[in-house]
């Protein structure tokens, strides 16, 4: 008996060994299928989504293992046929707030974003954001956008254009799919992403650009991946403050603006369509040395330039507004068309009005000046302004008389020429010729 017995307990050691491995096989796959198995196939999903034109290297970080990918897509890359406005729109997530929507598209209207002076020189409303140098556009509530040339023209459904605008949005799960569904209130109330979502929102709009663009046979380089962006809120070290591009405006050089010291503001695009200045007579840094500038006098500077469908759009916005020479003019006609007169008509009328009323309601007080140049073969405008000192409270109102609208007048042409002519200024740098001043535009009424 013993002998059978003990047989019997050599053979159940065989069986309890491949029972054992059976369980830690069983184990591991438990373990995988409680993860969802899916990284390898939303690897691969991601290589191929949009039209292959995400990077692959920036985004397979954000890919999740626990559930298949969701593609959501259509345009008219993928299918030319196709009723779309758009080249392309494309959305990948993975569950959980890791995700990222591409759109892009042949502009034949305006860019869809806002673009007058101030929006480029304190985005967001002030609030900062960031910019990719070298890319012409910034991180808002869509994410990233920009705006780039196809020289040999785009397919759009309602006419040939030549000009790219494309946006892109990711989410690396920070707070979670709340993030995804919500995006823009997400952004509005922090006030802006952190520097790697940002970085990674341009990264992936300018590698679908490029990938459009060649496909389209643009006959345009491609655009630089970028690196780094940068911080345009003035609390984090101030980045766009004494730029080269704005030293032209200069207290002690430029005439009819008071003299002292000026702190001066730029944008920080480095863009070859569009640019930005704004200079403020310092205060702080005049106190004991400078009286305080008389009322009328000039204490603040601001210049811009927009080429091509910026130039456009930039024109379109402000004269919604009625802040444009010939506003008013009859429809159908075009922005320089409705300027070309506007100068003329302007020196009939300082001529006859002596005096003018200021309110203040109708905010800030600036005289603008408007004018229209080809700037590397792209037609291009300029706007400058000049705002006077005053001292308005509410329900208030001001005279302006005949020689102070004279000299505010002249001191916006000189600003213009100024702008214009310095050599480290964005107009000498786009090689901009054949300028035509368009007329002048009183925003305080």
């Amino acid at each position: 008996m013993r002998g059978l017995w003990g047989r019997a307990r050599q053979r159940r050691k065989p069986l309890v060994v491949l029972m054992a491995v059976v369980g830690i096989a069983g184990a591991v796959l438990a373990t995988r299928d409680s993860g969802g198995g899916h990284l390898a196939a939303n690897q691969a999903q991601l290589r191929k989504a949009c039209d292959g034109t995400l990077p692959y290297g920036d985004l397979e970080r954000l890919v999740r293992d626990e559930r298949p990918g969701k593609l959501r897509e259509h345009g008219t890359m993928l299918a030319p046929g196709q009723e779309s406005r758009s080249l392309l729109d494309c959305s990948l997530s993975w569950g959980d707030g890791y995700g990222v929507t591409v759109h892009a598209e042949a502009l034949v209207s305006d860019v869809p974003q806002a673009i007058e002076t101030r929006d480029l020189l304190e985005p967001a409303g002030g609030h900062g954001t960031f910019v990719a140098p070298g890319t012409t556009g910034q991180y808002g509530e869509r994410g990233a956008w920009l705006v780039t040339d196809c020289l040999g023209g785009l397919g759009g459904r309602v006419r040939p254009t030549t000009d790219l605008y494309v946006t892109a949005r990711v989410t690396d799960g920070t707070g979670g799919a709340e993030v995804a569904a919500h995006a823009d209130e997400a952004m509005s109330r922090s006030g802006k992403p952190d520097r790697a979502t940002a970085l990674l929102g341009f990264r992936t709009a300018v590698q679908v650009a490029n990938v459009l663009t060649k496909a389209q046979h643009c006959g345009s380089g491609p655009l630089t991946m970028p690196k780094t962006v940068v911080d345009t809120d003035e609390t984090h070290g101030a980045p766009g403050r004494a730029l080269r591009k704005c030293e032209w405006i200069d207290g002690s050089s430029l005439p009819g603006i008071a003299s002292g010291a000026w702190t001066t503001l730029g944008d920080l695009q480095e863009s070859t369509g569009l640019s930005a200045c704004a200079g403020e007579w310092d205060a702080e840094k005049n106190a004991g040395e400078r009286p305080r500038p008389k009322e009328w006098q000039v204490t603040e500077v601001e210049a811009a330039s927009w080429s091509g469908v910026l130039g456009r759009s930039a024109y379109d916005s402000y004269e919604r507004a009625g802040h444009v020479p010939g506003w008013g003019a009859r429809q159908g006609e075009s922005p320089s068309e409705a300027g070309a007169g506007a100068d003329s008509g302007a020196d009939a009328d300082r001529g006859v009005r002596q005096e003018d009323r200021v309110s203040s309601y109708a905010g800030r007080p600036q005289l603008a000046l408007w004018a229209r140049s080809v700037c590397g073969g792209r037609t291009t405008y300029h706007r400058v302004a000049v705002l006077p000192e005053i001292q308005l409270g509410d329900g208030e109102t001001a005279v302006i008389s005949g020689k102070d609208r004279t000299r505010l007048s002249t001191t916006a042409r000189t600003v213009l020429d100024r702008y214009l002519d310095a050599e480290d200024g964005w107009p000498v740098s786009a090689d901009c010729r054949d300028t035509k001043v368009l007329g002048e535009v009183e925003q305080w009424h």
